[in-house]
């Protein structure tokens, strides 16, 4: 079974001067671990989960080198968040084919 930590931490990312609500996760060893940080590494290694309140969107993206225990775990996670955000959407992205609307959210092009 997969629990959100219960506590979730509101980080809030600048946009051209508005400020958006967003929710960043990383799965590690299969496992989902809360981004302390407001700013989150985006790495070919690493499969990530960010919840944008302000669009009601679930981004799924995994790196191309990510394992595929990760892969497979930030799947489920994302499907069960969306339980707990019943009118959000769920983003899958793989790297490469990111939209203009993530990268915008992270703040930089990819490499």
């Amino acid at each position: 079974m997969i629990v959100p930590p219960k506590d979730i931490k509101q980080n809030f990312k600048s946009n051209g001067g508005t400020s958006i609500m967003v929710e960043a996760f990383e799965i590690i060893q299969a496992k989902m671990v809360e981004t302390e940080s407001d700013i989150v590494a985006v790495d070919t290694n690493k499969v990530l989960v960010f919840i944008v309140h302000e669009s009601k969107t679930i981004y799924l993206w995994r790196g191309k080198s990510a394992g595929i225990s990760e892969k497979l775990m930030g799947t489920r996670v994302a499907a069960k968040l969306s339980h707990k955000y019943q009118n959000y959407r769920i983003r899958p992205i793989s790297e490469g084919s990111e939209p203009a609307a993530f990268l915008h959210l992270i703040g930089n092009p990819l490499k």
